[in-house]
Order: C-alpha cells, then structure tokens, then sequence
C-alpha cells in the first residue's frame, strides 16, 4: 500500500475530497489523510465540495471533534487540481485524480496512478494502516476518529460490512487509548433524527446518484431505531414517486436500517410502480451490499 505513494504524490498541491453527501467517514478519512500528508511534507487541503447540511455528520464531527464541516466548504472548481479520492473511487469535480482509498469493494476495474481498494470495516481504517507504514503515530483524538469512523460505517460493528479482525484491533486501541465501547457506539449509531424533519429532508436524507449504462438512479435511507408507521412510509413513499416523475430518474432506492431489530429493508420506486418491501432480516451496507446489486439491474445484456 505504501509503495509508489510518495512518488504520485510529489512536487504537486494535493486536493483531497470524500464523496458528495458528506458522511463520518468520508470526511474523516479526507481530515486523517490531510494530517498523513503533512507529517511527510506534502502540500495539501481538504474541501468539500458539495453542500454541507446540519444533520448527524455535522453535529457528531462538530461535537465529537470540534471541527466546523461548513469551513471546509468550497463552492467552485478547479481543473488544475490534483485530486485524492478518500471513501468514493469516481467523481463528477473538476481535476485530475491521481490518487484514490476506499473500502468498498466493487471498483476493481479503476485505474489511477495510485489506488487501495480493500474490503474494511471504513476506509479510515485504511489509512490508519497506511499511518503504520509510514511510522506516523494518530494522537488520542485523531485515534478516536479512526474508531468512531469504523462503528459509524458498521452501524457499531452490527453490519455484513464488519470485518471481524479489524474489530479485535479496534477494540484492543480502546482499551489502550481508553475509550469506552458503549459511549462510541451510542454515538455510532448515528440514528436520523425524524421527529423535526419535513417530508423532503426525510425522503433525501443521505441521498446518493449513480449512472448505471445511462440510467439515472438515486438512493437515499433513514436509520431508525424501530419501524415508521404506515402512514408515515406511504407518504414518503407516494412523495419518492412525484420526485421520480419530476427528475426523470430511472429508479430511486429507498432504505430503511431499524437498529432495534437488526433489519434493513428498502423499496424500488419507479415511475409506474412502488416495488413491494424487500426484507433482509440483517443489517447491510449500502455501498458494500446493495447498490451493487442494483447496478447489476442495469448491466447490458
């Protein structure tokens, strides 16, 4: 992983950005990369590029870390950047990637000067890794980032997404940096706040657009402690379709994680129909396990 990193990296200003719809660790992979970077001489920034909510990413990195999200906001772009991708393998910003980290594990056709893509419990694991290599030493706060990152991205460990091995090391970090497992994964549970949402903030909360062959699709989910009631899901659900309608999206995914219960199920909506719930009866992830089966929907045949 280390090899060829340095030689990439070299004599250029490095501008590194996680993935739209800013998350824990998109973000704090891009903050943990930047501290890296300096420790071995190398220029860099980080920014966010899209719009930056207050919702659970903000208040957690806020609270947790007293880090601003919206000081990292950048509202233009720029073609002469040198872009590392952290958390996310393709982007739609203006610049020229040269070099890219991410965890999930459906990209293996990408092809940049410098690449890592490994199944992990969050792509700050990996750079936790790559910190090892190159002797840097994470400080109290910057090892709590790591350690929330993994149980946000894991729903606290609970999710398919967990590596076990890596959970071993994690827990062994918070005996020896003396972190209390509960208290993080109360934090990492990072449960959506419906209560004061309208319909709108509800039904996009963390949405996300692929183009799968031409096809236009978006997700977006809700993580709960229990079940919606049915009247609350048909109207989200009735408000996806006018969305679709409107957009001219080819297929929206809409999840629900319900934490209580261990359960993830999600709805297909299209402009003709509503697809009946699908139930896993487990806690998924929706990079890792869903979204590239829904990417195989619309391989050409």
């Amino acid at each position: 992983m280390k090899e060829g990193l340095l030689e990439v990296l070299v004599g250029k200003k490095i501008t590194i950005i996680g993935h739209d719809s800013c998350d824990i660790d998109s973000f704090i992979s891009a903050k943990l990369l930047s501290k890296l970077l300096d420790f071995l001489n190398v220029n860099n920034e980080v920014l966010i590029l899209d719009s930056v909510e207050e919702d659970e990413t903000y208040k957690i990195v806020k609270e947790n870390f007293q880090i601003d999200l919206k000081d990292y906001y950048c509202n233009f772009e720029d073609e002469k950047r040198h872009l590392f991708l952290v958390d996310h393998y393709e982007t739609k910003h203006f610049g020229s990637v040269i070099a890219c980290i991410d965890h999930h594990p459906n990209q293996s056709d990408i092809v940049y000067p410098y690449y890592y893509f490994r199944r992990s419990c969050s792509t700050s694991y990996l750079i936790y890794e790559l910190m090892q290599e190159f002797g840097y030493i994470p400080n109290v706060l910057e090892m709590k980032m790591i350690i929330l990152s993994m149980m946000v991205d894991t729903m606290g460990f609970r999710s398919e997404k967990t590596v076990a091995q890596e959970v071993i090391v994690a827990k062994s970090l918070m005996k020896k940096y003396g972190f209390s497992f509960n208290d993080l994964e109360r934090i990492s549970l990072c449960l959506t706040d419906i209560s004061h949402m309208s319909v709108d903030e509800i039904i996009y909360h963390g949405v996300k657009s692929y183009n799968y062959n031409g096809k236009n699709v978006k997700s977006s989910y809700l993580q709960l402690w229990e079940e919606p009631s049915k009247e609350k899901l048909d109207i989200w659900l009735k408000a996806l379709k006018q969305i679709v309608f409107k957009e001219n999206i080819e297929m929206w995914v809409f999840i629900i994680f319900t934490c209580r219960y261990s359960d993830t199920y999600e709805y297909h909506i299209k402009k003709d129909r509503i697809s009946s719930r699908i139930d896993y009866g487990r806690l998924l992830s929706r990079g890792t396990n869903i979204m590239p089966r829904i990417e195989k929907l619309f391989e050409i045949k």
